[in-house]
């Protein structure tokens, strides 16, 4: 007797004129808009569009991993070419869909399960911190609010981290996208750094200083944190390639703050795996040395990077290296300090809630071509704290550095509860970058800032995934042995 077949019509795998049909439909949509566009831009757009459609489509997962992709590695010469409606940019729209398919999941899957962690209400304060910080703008009429005020609410994606991720998330999707996007960065500034350069005489050095870097030391920090911990999933020796591409684009930053929050975060890595080690074997000089390796290996390998384009960039380095003891030698850094006392004079009139969002500082900065000062209204400010108290007043001050010391105890606890290796290198890895990122704020607000807001708030989300599911594995336990 045979099975019965269904009659599957036209469609089956072995229809010829269907996959003609698809690979004609493919070929069309990524070269008529080169043909009707005639611009290598736009074909890029509209392609990656395409592909980031297709890779998050009806799954909020998903759709904030290409959130964190598309946040981090979209040029900005793309970004500017992208005309939006309502000045919408291409990572608030994959956002905006990442929001639709959560609460679709919510009502029809989670049956309006809402998850929860201890650091909620944290979050939901400082978003109403926002909003009230957007009511003082519009009250002052600043101009800007528009501009200014969207990317503190980019940490709604915290929630639809909680909403959407689960615990094997973090490391085989999440944790992999925030190494890979390091390396895709590089490859930017290295391509630019060369481009920029003349090869053969190593003349016209240029210092690489996109906003994207910032992304670099996170990148690395996980690297770092995942060859210590893990190394037997993805082997030491594409670790350290890696880890040494991701390097090379970093040093070509020139970015003193940046290296020095890599510094701090790397010792806290350090400072971590040496408390997770039982006692017996703790030898700080095993940790010190990885580190040095680390910093040693990579020191190297820029030096012969340096040595077959002919680029002076350890002299550049040293030069711009030498700010930390004297920082009257750096032009640059003596704007900045102006910046800053403008801005304490700004807080000063508004001292609790402050100016509001869409608050403009008059910005300094030196011009070598007039060889003197300009100055211009700026909206946003080169340090983490000054932005908040300016913008969202002492709450705002308060609330999100408190924010960051509650997720990094959350992941110091993940880190000595869970015994996955890749886990606690995941752990690991986002407390350092939260320690360097403390420091890195005093110089850059990227965090509440601008883009990346959206980038640091999915890695605070998938700390507490982490903490969370411990501490409910812990808690079961515990019943079952009473």
């Amino acid at each position: 007797m045979q099975p019965a077949t269904m009659n599957r019509g036209w469609a089956t795998p072995n229809n010829g004129w269907l996959l003609a049909g698809a690979s004609l439909a493919s070929i069309s949509a990524v070269l008529l808009p080169l043909l009707l566009l005639g611009t290598a831009t736009h074909i890029v757009l509209v392609a990656g569009a395409l592909v980031a459609m297709a890779a998050m489509l009806f799954s909020p997962r998903r759709a904030l991993a290409v959130l964190v992709v598309v946040t981090a590695v979209l040029p900005v010469t793309l970004v500017d070419a992208s005309r939006l409606p309502l000045g919408l940019r291409p990572w608030e729209l994959v956002l905006l869909a990442a929001l639709l398919f959560s609460a679709i999941d919510l009502i029809f899957h989670d049956r309006m399960r809402l998850r929860c962690t201890p650091v909620d209400g944290l979050v939901i304060a400082f978003l109403g911190v926002a909003v009230i910080g957007s009511l003082i703008g519009i009250y002052h009429g600043h101009e800007a609010i528009l501009r200014n005020a969207r990317y503190p609410f980019y940490f709604v994606c915290f929630f639809l981290v909680q909403q959407s991720v689960a615990r094997g998330d973090v490391i085989r999707l999440f944790m992999p996208i925030f190494v890979t996007i390091g390396a895709v960065i590089s490859a930017e500034y290295v391509l630019e750094f060369l481009g920029a350069i003349d090869v053969s005489t190593g003349e016209n050095f240029v210092r690489i200083g996109r906003r994207q870097g910032i992304v670099l030391p996170v990148s690395l920090l996980m690297i770092a944190n995942w060859m210590v911990h893990d190394s037997r999933r993805w082997g030491q020796a594409a670790l350290m390639a890696l880890f040494l591409f991701t390097g090379l684009g970093f040093v070509l930053t020139l970015g003193r703050g940046m290296w020095a929050a890599f510094g701090v975060g790397l010792i806290t890595s350090v400072w971590l795996w040496h408390k997770g080690q039982p006692v017996a074997q703790r030898k700080p000089w095993k940790g010190i040395a990885m580190a040095l390796g680390l910093v040693l290996t990579l020191t190297a390998t820029v030096l012969v990077f340096q040595r077959v384009t002919g680029a002076s960039i350890s002299a550049h380095a040293a030069e711009r290296s030498r700010t930390f003891l004297d920082y009257s030698r750096d032009i640059q850094v003596l704007s900045r300090l102006l910046n800053y006392a403008t801005a304490l004079g700004e807080i000063a009139e508004h001292p609790i809630l402050g100016a509001g969002q869409g608050a403009t500082v008059t910005s300094y900065s030196f011009n070598p071509k007039t060889n003197q000062f300009e100055t211009w209204p700026a909206w946003t400010l080169d340090s983490l704290y000054l932005t908040l108290w300016l913008k969202l007043g002492l709450a705002g001050l308060v609330l999100f550095p408190w924010l960051c010391v509650r997720v990094g105890k959350a992941g110091i606890r993940a880190f000595h509860r869970s015994k996955h290796p890749s886990e606690r290198a995941f752990a690991a890895g986002a407390v350092a970058t939260l320690a360097g990122m403390a420091l890195l704020g005093i110089s850059d607000g990227s965090m509440v800032n601008g883009r990346f807001a959206a980038v640091f708030a999915v890695l605070f989300g998938l700390v507490m995934v982490l903490d969370r599911d411990d501490k409910e594995n812990h808690e079961e336990m515990k019943k079952r042995v009473e």
